[in-house]
């Protein structure tokens, strides 16, 4: 018994340590948190395009996402042009809703197709957008949706 019961314990606490997406069906999408989502997406590729790498004036940007930009930026910019050439912005995909806990804010996934020049593989450019304020958590290229963290390049 007190096996099972420590059995039951080690499920319990893996269930909520694992986060979760749940699609947010159109009808439902937040039309404002989608357009700044399009919006910052279009002003990260138009930064990396004119090699502009300041700051994000326009957008509220979670602190480590902004620390994280002002350092890297100009490396992310420089081997997505390697890598992918010109990034072109298409239409939404989908969205998702994720909350990794009781305490912690929940977060909007956004996923936008995308098209690459030199890596037609590339089909996905998404942004997180936090429901409190609309802060943008983060934003990835991908080949397949960023919904299970297991599976991120």
């Amino acid at each position: 018994m007190k096996n099972l019961i420590i059995i039951a314990l080690f499920f319990s606490s893996l269930l909520s340590a694992q986060s979760y997406y749940k699609k947010i069906s159109d009808k439902n999408i937040n039309t404002e948190r989608q357009t700044i989502a399009k919006n910052f997406i279009q002003e990260f590729l138009n930064k990396c395009e004119n090699k502009n790498f300041t700051s994000f004036e326009k957008f509220n940007i979670a602190k480590k996402f902004e620390m994280f930009l002002d350092e890297k930026i100009s490396d992310i910019c420089q081997k997505n042009e390697t890598d992918l050439g010109k990034i072109e912005l298409q239409n939404l995909n989908s969205a998702y809703f994720y909350k990794i806990s009781l305490t912690s804010d929940p977060v909007e996934l956004f996923i936008f197709n995308a098209k690459t020049e030199k890596n037609p593989e590339i089909k996905f450019l998404s942004v997180w957008v936090y429901q409190d304020r609309n802060y943008i958590r983060g934003i990835v290229i991908t080949k397949e949706k960023p919904i299970n963290p297991n599976k991120r390049e």
